[in-house]
């Protein structure tokens, strides 16, 4: 193989607030909706925080992506979430 077509994976770790959760099902759904999304490796999905955490190859997919996967589902993906209060650290802009 050459050197230049090779890609580097690089794992990410996003948290995305969820809006329209309402019960365990809920979560299940979108656990399953990110986690056929390719280059996911992990997801964790907080029903009490209305948050989801997704570790995925940002070779493979963007967090774009997650979010529309999320709304594929049925529900709403916001932003990521960076700070553990839940709050935007800032640093991104966002």
């Amino acid at each position: 193989m050459e050197a230049a077509s090779l890609k580097r994976s690089a794992q990410k770790t996003a948290t995305l607030r969820l809006v329209g959760l309402r019960g365990p099902s809920c979560a299940d759904a979108v656990d399953r909706a990110l986690a056929a999304v390719p280059g996911v490796s992990e997801v964790t999905v907080s029903l009490a925080d209305e948050k989801v955490t997704i570790t995925f190859d940002t070779a493979q997919v963007s967090v774009q992506r997650l979010q529309v996967a999320v709304q594929d589902a049925g529900y709403e993906a916001l932003k990521p979430v960076h700070g553990e209060d839940g709050n935007c650290c800032g640093g991104c802009g966002g």
